[in-house]
This record gives structure tokens, sequence and C-alpha cells, in this order.
């Protein structure tokens, strides 16, 4: 009788051991996501820190006193370290991207044709946008289709952001996400200036393909800029000459992107409008704060 009452109290004592093995486990599992999880987000922060410090050192560019030391906002790359994190930062001026409320048609379909999109669906797009903005009659319409008042209902008038792009019938974000770096809604052009463009604008800009373009940039971008260039070319330099940069004007959009040693990565889009003087002003305006984009275009 008593080795039968010892024999069942051996099998609790190794249930409760193993039940309480089991606990443990579970314990550990979940302290180690925990652990894993708070120092994810911990690397988050410090690379959305890191972004930012790029948007900080972008304005300092720009407003530098010495030409040498003025960042040009053409899309060159500028890149530094900050509290571990590899951050690199491009300013492109507004005046160098596609306005999606003033450009014509015409160069809207240039501009989808050079990010990838078949010539029918290209036509597709810069027809949606001159309705969505509420363009009547011939204007709206491309050669080769129907000429007509938007219907009732696709109006929206102005873009007031280029995230209203994503909501365009045949858009898709893979297109999407090539187009919005090139684009704006605060320059205000009908066409873009070459001196600031990327390759996909100006490829819609001259009617060239996009590799012409790419090369035409990335020179662009070894020549030091010059005080006064604009429209493609520096002030006296000849027709279809080299571009050359200037130092732009007084709306610019930062592309800055952080990366951690461990890979995580934070990217911000951000438009600024500058402030003329410096003195007591503050130096800068923040017209749009975006995250997760590329300055790829």
């Amino acid at each position: 009788m008593k080795t039968r009452e010892r024999g069942v109290a051996l099998l609790l004592v190794l249930w409760a051991t193993m039940l309480l093995a089991a606990l443990l486990v579970g314990v550990a599992a979940a302290s180690r996501s925990h652990s894993e999880a708070a120092l994810y987000g911990a690397e988050q922060v410090r690379a959305e820190l890191a972004a930012q410090a790029g948007i900080a050192h972008a304005v300092a560019g720009l407003r530098a006193l010495d030409l040498g030391a003025q960042w040009v906002p053409d899309g060159r790359p500028y890149h530094f370290a900050f509290d571990g994190a590899q951050v690199n930062v491009a300013v492109v001026d507004v005046a160098g991207q596609i306005d999606l409320n003033a450009s014509q048609p015409e160069l809207l379909r240039g501009l989808f044709e050079a990010a990838g999109a078949d010539g029918g669906r290209a036509d597709e797009l810069a027809s949606a946008i001159a309705a969505w903005r509420g363009i009547p009659g011939p204007a709206a319409a491309l050669p080769g289709t129907r000429r007509s008042r938007p219907a009732a209902g696709e109006v929206h008038g102005p873009f007031r952001s280029i995230d209203q792009l994503a909501r365009l019938p045949g858009m898709d974000r893979s297109l999407y996400e090539r187009v919005a770096p090139a684009v704006t809604v605060f320059s205000g052009r009908n066409f873009p200036d070459g001196s600031y463009a990327g390759p996909l604008v100006l490829a819609a800009l001259r009617g060239v393909g996009k590799s012409e373009a790419g090369s035409l940039v990335a020179a662009r971008r070894l020549r030091p800029a010059q005080r006064g260039a604009g429209n493609g070319r520096a002030l006296g330099a000849v027709a279809n000459g080299p571009l050359i940069a200037g130092y732009g004007g007084v709306v610019q959009r930062v592309f800055s992107t952080a990366v951690m040693p461990d890979g995580t990565r934070v990217g911000l889009d951000v438009t600024l409008r500058m402030a003329l003087t410096g003195g007591r002003l503050r130096p800068y305006k923040v017209l749009d704060w975006r995250t997760d984009s590329t300055p790829t275009q």
C-alpha cells in the first residue's frame, strides 16, 4: 500500500515539475519577445531622430552663407553619421518637379511613360488628373481621347497633397511610388526647371529616354552649382549645353533616410518653405511631412 502511494506521489511530483518547466519556458519566451520589441522600438526611435537630424542638416546647408558650403537642391546626395546611424539626405527644389495642379496633360503623360506606363495607360492617368482638377473642353483631353467636360462627381479641384495621386483610377502602388518623388503641389509652374529635375522629370520635359535623362542628371550633380542658373542652364551658357544647377528658390523638398546598424530604417520626405531673411524669424515652415519615401527619381 505504501509503495503504491509513493508511486502516485512520484507521478504527481513529475507532473508538477513538467508544468513548472513549461511555465518557465513560456515566461522566458515572453520576456525575450518583450526585450526584442523594446530594443526594436528603441532603434526605431533612434533612426527617426537621426532622420530628423538630416532635415536639420539640410536646412543649415541651404542657409549656409559660404557658397562653397551651401547645399545644392538638385537631388545630389549628402551623407553623414549620427548616433550610430548612417544618414543620407537629398534636397530637390520643387521648381524641378512636375506640379500636379499646373502641368499640362502632355507633360503628365510623359512622366507616366518615363515611369514605365504604356501609352494608353499614361493617357488615361494624365486625363484623370485633368478631370480631377476640373479642366473643361480641349485642355482636358489628350490627342486621340474624347474631349468633354468631366462628369459630375469627378471634379475635386486642385490637388492639396501628392497622396491624392494614389486615388486616381488606374493608379497602382508600384507606379505611385515611382512618380511620387517627382511631383509636387507647391511650385505652381507649368513646366519644371531642368536645372533641378530628376531623371523622370527630365525625360518627360525633353522627350528623351529615362537612361539618357539619368546620364544628364548624373553629370549635372557632379558639376558645381552656379548662382543665377535656371531653366536648365546657367546664365550665359549656350543653348542645349550641359545642365548646371543653381542654389534654388524658396520651397525645397528634403528626403532624409537613416539606417541603423541592425538594419532599422526610417525615411522622411519633408517640403519646407525657407525664410527669406534671418534674424529672429523661424528659418523655415513645414508645408508637408511624409514618411518612408525614397528619393529615387
